[in-house]
This record gives structure tokens, C-alpha cells and sequence, in this order.
């Protein structure tokens, strides 16, 4: 019956039937489309975000270190030698806190007098010859340069092998630098040598570049200071681990070595040296030579008694 009735009734119209439904289905797949590539722009603008966040913090890093010099204060960061842009390994690069270790102010006092004799302008490599004599027995390779007069080793002695670095700064030490507040991973701690030079000890427990910094106020405007790693420079990859290859102890007496001065050493010392490595690179950042020797029981006389760049 139901059959006799619908053959009765005039069949409905096919035509543009087949048309709709195929543009209904451009119309479903071009707004597919558009939800896929705005939510494509919108992972790629957080992953942009992502990667401009690390550049812009690290720039406002220098903009703080230029603001603290022009001030009086020097803000210091770890690691500051390695040249090119890559990407910090864990435990490496870490900036300290803004308070300046260091001041441009120069203390009249002159705790750590240095020995008389000719004087001639301090260079890198009258830094770096100096540190070679004060070092224990043992092997060093990889020199170079860094900062303004800063040097760097590495030292393969009774400790095993480890980097050293070693710079002179202008000014003296800040006396708020162990009264402000620091991160968790770090410790400070000031203390005095017996002839009244300051000393300030910094310690970064997830850098391997400057786990430990040790900072002599010599007076007379030179701070001399003194990083000892846990880590071999970069090279390319990461910064391989190694242990500290000078005590504390040592690491402070080097620091306090009355040789130096970051206006004039001795003439002697400074002729000789810029002999000796004229052919290592003395810019900023310069790669380490694959110069090496070996050197003997350090020679500073008055050890009384140890920030990296990054």
C-alpha cells in the first residue's frame, strides 16, 4: 500500500543537488584550512616568543653592566670570553646579582704594596707569565687572553686537569658587596689578610665556569682576581667537566701575589712576556693557543696565608 501510494506522487527534482553538496564540502575544507594555519602562526609566534626571551635578558644583562660602570660600579658576569652565539650549557654561563663586586673609587691605602723596581704598563701577557711562575708543579696548555687584563690556563697538576683564569681590575672592591642579599645557589663571603687587604670569596654552585671567585683588594686601585672552574672552556658542544685544579687556599695566594698591578708591573717581567707570546692572539675572546709547558713551585714571596663569564 505504501508503495502504490509514493508511486502516485510526482518525484522531487535532482537537479544542483550533487553541486551543493560538493560546494558545502570546499566551503568545510577551506575553513578547515584556515583553523590549521592560524593555529600553525600562533605555535610559531609562542616558539618566536620563546626564543627572543633569552636574547632580550641577556642584553639587558650588558645594558645593567654598562649602567653599573658608568656609576662607579662594575657588574660582572660569568663566562664573558666566549665569542660567537651559542646556546649556554647547564651549569655554565650565569650572570651574579646587580650589586657590583667592584667600584671605580681608588683606595688610597695601598695594602699589597708592590716590590720597587722599573715599572712598564701592564699587558695580558705579562698576566698570563706572572700566573705561570705562581702556579704548583705542573702542566699548562691552552693560553689566552681575555677581558682587559685577564688570562687563562689550563693546569694539569696534582688535582688533575682544570682551567684558571686569572684579571686585574681598576678601583677597589665594593664594601656592600657581602651585605646584600644573593641567589640561593651562591654564597659570599668577605674577610681581611693581615696587612688589611680586602678580600672577598664568591662561590656559584651550578657554574662551572666560576664556582669559586676569589677577589684581593691590593689597594692603590688594583682588585686582582682569581676563578678556578670546574669546567674546560667551550668547545663547540659543551664545557667538559673537570674538578678544580688548585685548592682555595693556593687559588688566594696567587690572588694576593704582591707582583701585581693593573696600571704597571714590573719591566722586566712585562718585555719578557710580550716577547714570549707575541704570536698568541691578544683580542677578546681570541681561541686558546696549543702552546704548552711545564712549570715548577711558584715564587711569590708574602702568600700570608683563595667573579663567568662568564
Amino acid at each position: 500500500m505504501f508503495r502504490e501510494e509514493m508511486s502516485s506522487q510526482a518525484k522531487p527534482s535532482l537537479d544542483g543537488m550533487a553541486h551543493e553538496v560538493l560546494a558545502k564540502g570546499r566551503r568545510a575544507r577551506r575553513a578547515r584550512r584556515a583553523r590549521i594555519a592560524s593555529t600553525a602562526l600562533l605555535a610559531v609566534g609562542l616558539v618566536g616568543a620563546g626564543i627572543a626571551v633569552p636574547v632580550l635578558s641577556s642584553g639587558g644583562g650588558h645594558s645593567a653592566a654598562a649602567a653599573g660602570a658608568t656609576s662607579g660600579g662594575i657588574v660582572k658576569s660569568a663566562d664573558p670570553t666566549r665569542s660567537g652565539t651559542r646556546t649556554a650549557p647547564v651549569g655554565g654561563v650565569k650572570t651574579v646579582p646587580v650589586k657590583a663586586v667592584l667600584t671605580s673609587v681608588t683606595s688610597p691605602a695601598d695594602y699589597i704594596p708592590q716590590p720597587a723596581g722599573p715599572k712598564a704598563p701592564t699587558s695580558s701577557a705579562a698576566v698570563l707569565a706572572e700566573l705561570l711562575k705562581l702556579l704548583p708543579p705542573g702542566t699548562t696548555s691552552n693560553y689566552s687572553y681575555f677581558g682587559g687584563l685577564g688570562a687563562q690556563v689550563d693546569f694539569d697538576g696534582a688535582s688533575g686537569l682544570g682551567m684558571i683564569r686569572l684579571s686585574l681590575f681598576s678601583g677597589s672592591l665594593n664594601p656592600d658587596a657581602c651585605t646584600t642579599p644573593v641567589p640561593s645557589d651562591m654564597t659570599r663571603t668577605c674577610g681581611t689578610l693581615p696587612g688589611g687587604a680586602n678580600v672577598l670569596t664568591t662561590r656559584i654552585s651550578d657554574n662551572c665556569i666560576e664556582p669559586l671567585v676569589i677577589d684581593v683588594d691590593h689597594g692603590d686601585g688594583t682588585v686582582a682576581e682569581i676563578d678556578v672552574a670546574t669546567c674546560l672552556t667551550w668547545n663547540g658542544h659543551s664545557n667538559p667537566p673537570t674538578s678544580m685544579a688548585i685548592t682555595a687556599a693556593q687559588a688566594l695566594q696567587i690572588a694576593a701575589n704582591p707582583a701585581w698591578g693593573a696600571e704597571q708591573m714590573d719591566a722586566a717581567l712585562v718585555h719578557d712576556a710580550d716577547r714570549r707570546f707575541a704570536d698568541l692572539p691578544g683580542n677578546a675572546g681570541a681561541s686558546p693557543s696549543t702552546g704548552s709547558e711545564h712549570v715548577g713551585t711558584g715564587t711569590g714571596k708574602h702568600r700570608t696565608y683563595a667573579s663567568t663569564g662568564s
